[in-house]
């Protein structure tokens, strides 16, 4: 059985140091928005939906040290959002993850 695909929408902030994103899902019909501010972090599942890669590439992203990301006890992985914007910039400037590119 195939899942129907969510339409999904990415709206970045302001560009800043209080750059923020907007998650405008649709779901049956009705529109739903997430805001997510600078300082804030999200599940593995939406910096994939942010970022446009599949969950399984920020899975392996994050258990390979690439990707920094905070595991309260008892509760998913949450990886912050300045993590999601040096990812983001890595992403447009070499088309893949470099780790040597992540640390400059």
């Amino acid at each position: 059985m195939a899942y129907p695909r969510l339409s999904v929408q990415v709206k970045w902030d302001r560009p800043g140091p209080f750059q923020g994103v907007t998650i405008l899902r649709e779901i049956e019909g009705d529109l739903y928005a997430w805001k997510i501010p600078h300082n804030g972090a999200v599940p593995q599942a939406m910096a994939a939906d942010i970022l446009g890669v599949s969950l399984m590439a920020v899975n392996n992203w994050v258990r390979s040290g690439a990707v920094k990301h905070i595991k309260p006890e008892g509760e998913p992985s949450l990886i912050p959002l300045r993590e999601i914007k040096k990812v983001r910039r890595v992403l447009l400037e070499h088309g893949r993850l470099r780790r040597d590119a992540l640390d400059q």
